[in-house]
């Protein structure tokens, strides 16, 4: 595979995802994601494309959302940023098991067998979504850190008491996000507004045909029969 396939067609397709991840409304209450501008080096959301043709491979991704930091302890106003470098070997070969580059940093310690406040389980999150891409892995990682059951593996990994905790509320997630796992076959993937039509421009004006211009519409003429005697010979053997 050409370096200009993964720059011109990956990246762009990568970065496609992500944008219309962000449109999520649900998705952006709790995840705002930016990246790196590789022309002007500036921190541009990805809601806005690009300045140059070369499409983003460094993405800096923040979590807002309720976390436990202790057994019954809830934190409502937590933030922790995840930082996600992509390269040539991760985006042609997504079956890999070594996936993108992530560093992680949090506010605070996390109670949480999967989240560390400097680092995150990122290589079983890039298993359950490596055959869709990086809008998927956005969304594993958020889900490691709400405990969402699909996404955490059994085991204490990084810490016992946090997956005892979790057993105990039943597996559940710290907070009911609905994440657009579905957004490769949402209906809304073409946006479409139709406009409204004003009530002003909309006239209709009934009008009364008469049978000659009915006639003359479906170019039928119209001819008067000759009044004559009516003969009938017998046919002779």
């Amino acid at each position: 595979m050409s370096n200009a396939f993964y720059e011109d067609t990956l990246l762009k397709e990568e970065f496609r995802l992500v944008a219309r991840l962000q449109e999520d409304p649900e998705f952006a209450k709790y995840v705002t994601v930016t990246y790196d501008d590789r022309l002007s080096g500036q921190e541009c959301s990805v809601l806005h494309p690009p300045s140059g043709p070369r499409f983003p491979e460094k993405y800096f991704v923040q979590y807002s959302m309720p976390v436990y930091v202790g057994r019954g302890k809830l934190r409502r106003d937590w933030h922790g940023t995840a930082t996600i470098q992509l390269s040539e070997p991760v985006l042609t070969n997504k079956h890999s098991h070594h996936g993108p580059h992530v560093t992680f940093h949090s506010e605070c310690e996390l109670f949480n067998n999967h989240v560390h406040q400097h680092s995150i389980c990122s290589g079983n999150a890039w298993a359950v979504a490596r055959d869709n891409g990086i809008w998927h892995f956005i969304i594993s990682l958020g889900a490691l850190i709400n405990q969402d059951e699909f996404v955490c593996a059994e085991g204490s990994h990084f810490n016992g008491a946090a997956y005892d905790y979790w057993l105990e509320r039943g597996r559940t997630p710290v907070t009911n996000i609905k994440w657009p796992l579905d957004l490769l076959t949402r209906v809304d993937a073409i946006k479409f507004t139709p406009k409204a039509a004003e009530a002003s421009t909309l006239k209709i004006v009934p009008k009364t045909m008469s049978i000659t211009e009915k006639a003359k519409s479906i170019n039928i003429q119209l001819k008067t029969a000759t009044t004559g005697t009516i003969r009938i010979t017998p046919k002779k053997n």
